[in-house]
């Protein structure tokens, strides 16, 4: 009787405790409340987010066309430059020594066509002479015929060296040119931002341009240029409003609109991504993240 009772006793306890374990814990659950709204129309608003690099809306690389050895340099990274200032110098000398070597070439040129111009009026003079012969029958059909030849040989040696005139004077303006290239001149008004030779370096100007300097025109006008996943692509177009930040105001967000969707794929790595261009309209918002 008993082993009976000892069971039915344990079981007791048991369900003493929990029920007064429920009881403890439903006094302090906060109750349930819920809150109802108005069903009304909304807009929804799909966001793309993408990394990029803020650059100048125009910036102009400044090369060379000539190869020589850096003489002087005339501006530097930060420099204001105004267009057609001087920014680097080539050493002319070779270019200079071209340049007489054409100017001399021209004059000889020039001397042959004048001696050429007195052979051709000596023969002028000697088939005139003949042909007058001839009349009076002095001279034979030959003499004449042969000095007509000699007239028409002379002349044609006189285009010849008219011809020489023309080349020598298109080498000197080459020569010119060339010199004058050994001058660097900013090609737009500007800030230079990037420099990449210094005194004494030789460039080459073969195939590829060097580039020497990188002006930009106006860093007060500057665009993003991101990378956006072609997932996202689809939802981007010409207009749409953008913001962005960064890194050196990291308490602001700025404003900008969408300018261009360049349609060339960029493939990093089988990731295949687009450039979209935002305009930076100058307008930040304080307190963003």
């Amino acid at each position: 009787m008993l082993k009976a009772v000892w069971p039915l006793g344990i079981l007791a306890v048991g369900l003493t405790m929990v029920g007064g374990y429920v009881a403890f814990n439903d006094d302090h659950k906060a109750p349930t409340r819920y809150k109802t709204v108005a069903v009304s129309r909304g807009d929804m608003m799909s966001a793309v987010t993408a990394t990029g690099t803020i650059n100048p809306v125009r910036s102009v690389m400044v090369g060379t066309q000539v190869t020589g050895r850096i003489q002087s340099l005339h501006a530097d990274f930060n420099s204001v430059v105004k267009a057609n200032d001087v920014v680097a110098t080539i050493d002319p000398a070779v270019y200079q020594a071209r340049r007489d070597q054409a100017e001399a070439n021209l004059v000889t040129a020039q001397a042959t066509v004048s001696n050429t111009l007195s052979i051709v009026a000596q023969r002028k003079r000697e088939l005139d002479r003949i042909a007058s012969l001839l009349e009076q029958q002095f001279v034979s059909q030959n003499d004449v015929d042969m000095a007509r030849t000699l007239f028409q040989g002379a002349s044609a040696q006189l285009e010849v060296t008219r011809a020489q005139v023309m080349q020598a004077e298109a080498q000197l303006r080459a020569a010119d040119l060339d010199l004058n290239n050994t001058v660097i001149r900013a090609p737009v008004s500007g800030i230079v931002i990037a420099r990449t030779v210094d005194v004494g370096q030789t460039v080459t100007a073969s195939f590829q341009t060097p580039n020497l300097f990188l002006i930009a025109q106006d860093l007060t006008q500057m665009q993003i240029d991101t990378n956006v996943s072609e997932a996202d692509i689809g939802g981007i177009g010409i207009g749409n409003e953008a913001t962005f930040t960064v890194d050196a105001y990291p308490a602001e967000v700025f404003r900008g609109t969408v300018k261009q969707v360049r349609q060339a794929p960029v493939n990093v790595q089988n990731v295949i991504t687009y450039n979209v261009v935002i305009n930076n309209t100058a307008v930040s918002v304080a307190g963003g993240t």
